[in-house]
């Protein structure tokens, strides 16, 4: 059932630190994770790897993820966890996956590489580095209160502070898409779910309706 922001609810910014890595997983693993096309379309279905949660939480130090609460009790509302990037991602990735070849984790990343190639928004651009958002979650009982829309503003923020003249996502889901749009964000790049196969052409990720594509989104915030 969903919750309604009383009038007297103050939602405050946070900067995660590195002592509050597991409150932001447990936030993840029940309002990201479990309804993220990537995770839900890669067999096995039910859970992350284990080094997809070590790389969402491998940014924290960086001071690049967020979470709005509520200032009466600290309860987290939605979360999102970022990362540098630069021109030479896609090969970084190719690397990366590497070390996970057969696995869940491997696919997700492998298809991820795909998406960079295909958008690498530094050279497009023409920027040395941009912030990239790599997930985001508003919780289940809080939604349809703009809060998706607040925290990717604070994240824009943030970035600024940070010295970052671009941020950028792959939007995996098509909620996601629909909200970066309303908010000014310029499309670059789409490649379909049905396009990621294997070398026999069977489609490696399978994705419940009504996701179809990750469609990589980006934001020039000042000069570089």
């Amino acid at each position: 059932m969903a919750a309604s922001l009383s009038s007297g609810d103050v939602i405050e910014v946070h900067v995660v630190s590195p002592a509050e890595s597991s409150q932001l997983l447990e936030f993840l693993l029940e309002h990201y994770y479990r309804e993220e096309p990537l995770t839900v379309g890669t067999s096995p279905p039910s859970q992350p790897d284990q080094a997809d949660r070590d790389f969402l939480l491998s940014h924290i130090p960086n001071q690049t993820c967020l979470t709005l609460r509520l200032r009466k009790n600290g309860r987290i509302v939605a979360a999102a966890v970022a990362g540098s990037k630069d021109a030479n991602e896609g090969q970084h990735l190719e690397e990366y996956a590497k070390e996970f070849v057969g696995t869940k984790w491997g696919r997700i990343v492998n298809l991820l590489t795909q998406v960079e190639h295909l958008s690498n928004v530094c050279a497009r651009y023409q920027v040395s580095h941009a912030l990239h958002i790599h997930a985001m979650g508003v919780d289940a009982s809080m939604r349809g209160q703009s809060l998706g829309a607040r925290l990717i503003k604070a994240m824009e923020e943030q970035a600024r502070k940070l010295g970052y003249p671009l941020i950028c996502l792959d939007c995996t889901s098509f909620y996601s898409a629909q909200l970066v749009k309303r908010l000014g964000y310029e499309l670059i790049s789409s490649l379909k779910y049905a396009d990621y196969t294997n070398e026999e052409g069977k489609q490696l990720i399978q994705v419940p309706p009504p996701h179809e594509s990750v469609q990589t989104y980006a934001l020039k915030l000042c000069e570089n």
